[in-house]
């Protein structure tokens, strides 16, 4: 009983600090996610995750498009290293751009629905999967959420105040969301329904806002567009190769439910997180609303649902199935919209058992995180990004290179590495391209990367210049067959196999080694 009585005199005393300052909780909260998130991650993984290699390898050939995606993350990974020449230093953008997201989510919340209420939203974000375990592998959908969430408040704030500098700050942060990741299509979308739909927001197109805020968005988004029309929409090929396509008629049924029940998968934490504020049998009772009111709730549950929405119908009518990840930024709003909609209990009882629960959320996860990557070895044997010995690789590749050379590396490339074990060949991205991008990223040489060794997807390579000085192409095939990629035997006749090269593995379980092959292109003297 003692402990009980102590665990509910600390929620009670918890409770009613929410209470009277709300604003000072959150600052504690957004701290805690800032600094537990980035820590976590860069003392327990010894290698850069996938993504953050990716940025690193790519980003400082600062480019305005890249075949898969927009450049502004990589853009950033870049930016990072560049001020603090750490590379460890990208850990702490992943977490820094969910708390400018919670932070611009807190702003709209409390204008709409109290400082109370917005405190809980940002509480219940905190359940959901993409803003904690996600989060650390910051790369184009972590990019998104400061942009989704800084339009959702702007937007908001044009329609309501009529102000012209929130409707270009409106059309600005949307232009970024689509530099971040093309899938802004959705917010966008929705913002126009908005406008199109609701009777409120319709007022303003007898204002110059809405076409003030599409002229700031083409102006900013025009550099980005110049660059798809001239590379044949590159990112969108790639969309196209990723997301599956129906071939059974069903498909068109099964691919957006698999869809719907992979978004509920990552929302029932948060779900369950806010059922804690209701009550068993108890009536939902919404107080008298007016008309801003009313268009606040229905502004907040158009940003909450709309975009998912949007995506999922767009998905089903081009037979096409949505990939996870896609639902990055789409619930942004949708704890906000649940206790906008469905008013809960704000008496303490509800409350304290609230508090708790959130409360186990904030250090049970980091705790969860430390237990997954630290312990899965110890129950399956799966390659980890976080587990590789990229330096080691890196150390080892330039040293030979030296060693055969007498020069710096400053080219390597990946491959395209085909799988046919299964009878039907299909592309093994991540193989075909990590180990190159471990090289550039911990090499001192800093090389140029030749994605995939093919040059039409690494405009930045300049081909006489790396005839003359030559690369290093990285592979990892899912046999031990020894023999060149096909593309690499067409785009690089001159390239000598060389031996595969064991990498070990950091694991707390002893688990055998990569295997890494390699060639060289030697310098044209």
């Amino acid at each position: 009983m003692a402990v009980t009585d102590t665990i509910r005199g600390f929620l009670d005393r918890l409770v009613d600090t929410v209470r009277r300052r709300p604003a000072r909780v959150l600052a504690w909260i957004l701290g805690f996610h800032l600094v537990v998130w980035t820590l976590v991650p860069a003392l327990v993984s010894v290698n850069l995750q996938l993504d953050l290699i990716e940025g690193l390898a790519l980003g400082k050939e600062w480019q305005l498009g890249y075949w898969k995606h927009p450049p502004l993350p990589w853009w950033v990974t870049d930016l990072a290293y560049r001020l603090t020449g750490q590379i460890d230093a990208v850990y702490i953008l992943g977490p820094l751009a969910a708390v400018i997201c919670l932070y611009a989510v807190w702003l709209l919340a409390r204008e709409v629905a109290g400082e109370l209420k917005a405190l809980i939203a940002i509480a219940a974000l905190e359940a959901v999967h993409f803003y904690n375990f996600s989060v650390v592998k910051f790369a184009h959908d972590q990019m998104q959420l400061p942009f989704w969430a800084l339009t959702g408040l702007f937007f908001w704030r044009a329609i309501v105040r009529q102000r012209m500098l929130d409707w270009m700050l409106a059309g600005l942060f949307l232009a970024g969301a689509f530099w971040s990741k093309y899938a802004a299509f959705a917010l966008a979308a929705t913002l126009g329904l908005i406008l199109l739909v609701d009777p409120f927001a319709r007022r303003a197109w007898r204002t110059p806002g809405p076409y003030l805020m599409a002229v700031v968005f083409a102006v900013v988004i025009a550099p980005n567009v110049w660059w798809l029309v001239n590379n044949d929409f590159m990112p969108f090929h790639y969309v196209e190769d990723r997301a599956a396509v129906a071939a059974r008629w069903y498909q068109y049924l099964l691919f957006p439910l698999q869809w719907t029940v992979g978004q509920l998968f990552y929302l029932a934490p948060m779900l369950a997180l806010l059922a804690l504020l209701y009550r068993p049998r108890s009536p939902l009772k919404r107080e008298a609303e007016n008309d801003d009111a009313a268009f606040n709730r229905r502004y907040i549950g158009a940003l909450a649902l709309g975009p998912f929405a949007v995506t999922t119908v767009v998905a089903a009518l081009l037979g096409r199935q949505p990939i996870a990840m896609w639902g990055y930024p789409l619930w942004t709003f949708a704890p906000l919209a649940v206790l906008m909609v469905w008013p809960p209990s704000l008496e303490a009882a509800p409350l304290r058992r609230f508090a708790g629960a959130a409360l186990a959320v904030l250090i049970v996860f980091p705790i969860a995180f430390v237990a997954a990557e630290l312990g899965e070895p110890f129950i399956r044997d799966r390659s980890k990004a976080t587990q590789f010995s990229g330096r080691f690789l890196a150390e080892t590749i330039g040293q030979q290179w030296r060693e055969r050379t007498g020069t710096p590396l400053t080219y390597v490339g990946g491959a395209i590495v085909i799988d046919d074990t299964r009878g039907f060949p299909r592309e093994i991205r991540a193989s075909g391209q990590f180990a190159s991008n471990n090289v550039a990223v911990y090499s001192p040489d800093r090389p140029h990367v030749i994605v995939n060794g093919e040059r039409k997807l690494s405009p930045w390579i300049d081909a006489a210049d790396l005839e003359r000085r030559g690369a290093v192409l990285l592979w990892q095939p899912p046999d031990d067959r020894m023999e060149l990629p096909e593309n690499i035997r067409r785009a690089f006749p001159r390239a000598e196999l060389q031996p595969p090269l064991k990498v070990p593995r950091h694991t707390l379980y002893p688990r055998p080694p990569e295997l890494v092959f390699y060639a060289f292109v030697p310098p044209r003297r």
